[in-house]
């Protein structure tokens, strides 16, 4: 069966994104370069920018150069990140953290909510919520909605085909957000969008294929880069076919390992009962048996997935995000020198491993990149 023939309409969006992407990422500033660089007439691209500036995307400033041959000066166009606002939103089973971008992808507001136990069609509203905390600051249209969600997710669709934290199975969260909100709708796996905002706003350098790792009270996986993208639960996986890795990683299996660690290595400065990431790694820094053992066996299972990651897609970065990063360059160090045991040192060596903080705002503002991307074709 062959390809569809695309429509008037969908033609017309995909050259008026090609151009604003052009504009965008290029610098390319007048119709007549516009044309040579996409490659479109120049009927054409004089027509959608006429649109583009009546819609407040671009602005005409002064006059070119002119060519060698002579001619009118060109007029200049300048891109208008003001001219509307993007909100990006990410969900988990603690809050949900939404951000008012402006169409460059710069950060004007932040809003949180708190999600703690709330799922399932309690959490509607507590979504709504939150949007309308950002709704609040607009100073300009809003264009449309990014939303990033924990598990598996039909992007296309716009379903959350299963996020086990939320409560959901095969939910209609872009539909839902489009009716109440009379916009545009985009959905994304939390971990991916992660790895998509690194690389859509060049954090440390991005480039390639990057790959993040989230461990929370399970385990994600999210890649982003130009060959391949896509996100989703790893928790399932399981080691020597034995114990899944969710009940290995996931935060409330450490706390109990803490609990049974500290107390075979009485007297321990563990506490299971105020406990952190960030007290665990003090408290190895300080030479605790306990917290020594348990960042061991943490980097013991993380390598194991640092391995099938490698081996499968080859990337170019694999980042750890949110609450342990906390562990920093012990960890870090430790998964490095346990994955060389599983796959050749040569290809551990090619890839940067490291950790960063702070998921869900990451993960929001690549909610704001899939957006921009998919309704402007930009970031």
């Amino acid at each position: 069966m062959g390809a569809k023939k695309a429509t008037h309409e969908q033609l017309k969006r995909h050259n008026r994104q090609l151009l604003l992407r052009t504009i965008f990422w290029d610098g390319v500033n007048n119709r007549a370069a516009l044309a040579q660089a996409t490659g479109l007439a120049k009927p054409t691209v004089s027509d959608l920018i006429a649109d583009l500036i009546a819609d407040g995307l671009l602005i005409e400033g002064g006059h070119g150069e002119s060519t060698d041959s002579g001619g009118k000066r060109p007029r200049l166009l300048e891109f208008v990140p003001g001219a509307r606002q993007v909100i990006g939103l990410s969900l988990n089973g603690h809050q949900a953290l939404g951000v008012l971008s402006n169409l460059d992808g710069q950060i004007i507001a932040e809003h949180v909510t708190d999600t703690t136990g709330i799922a399932g069609e309690a959490l509607a509203p507590v979504m709504i919520e939150a949007i309308n905390g950002l709704i609040a600051q607009l100073d300009a249209p809003l264009l449309c909605l990014g939303v990033g969600v924990p598990g598996l997710v039909d992007q296309e669709g716009g379903l959350v085909r299963s996020a086990p934290q939320l409560g959901w199975r095969n939910y209609p969260v872009a539909a839902l957000l489009r009716q109440h909100f009379e916009v545009t709708t985009y959905l994304g796996n939390n971990t991916e969008l992660a790895a998509a905002a690194r690389l859509a706003f060049k954090v440390e350098s991005d480039e390639g294929q990057l790959v993040t790792v989230l461990i929370g009270d399970g385990v994600e996986v999210g890649i982003a880069g130009a060959v391949y993208h896509s996100g989703g639960d790893l928790g399932c996986l399981r080691i020597g076919g034995n114990e899944r890795l969710d009940h290995l990683l996931g935060w409330p299996a450490i706390v109990r390992r803490m609990r049974a660690l500290a107390h075979d290595f009485a007297p321990s400065s563990l506490n299971p009962d105020a406990a952190s990431y960030l007290r665990i790694r003090h408290a190895a820094d300080n030479g605790d048996s306990a917290a020594l053992v348990l960042v061991d066996e943490l980097a013991d299972y993380l390598s194991y997935v640092v391995g099938w990651i490698i081996a499968l897609l080859r990337p170019d970065h694999i980042v750890f995000v949110g609450p342990i990063a906390d562990l920093g360059e012990r960890l870090i160090a430790s998964i490095e020198a346990k994955a060389e045991h599983l796959l050749q040192p040569d290809l551990i060596a090619a890839v940067k491993l490291s950790a960063t903080g702070n998921a869900e705002r990451l993960s929001a503002q690549g909610a704001v990149a899939l957006a921009l991307r998919e309704e402007l074709g930009t970031l």
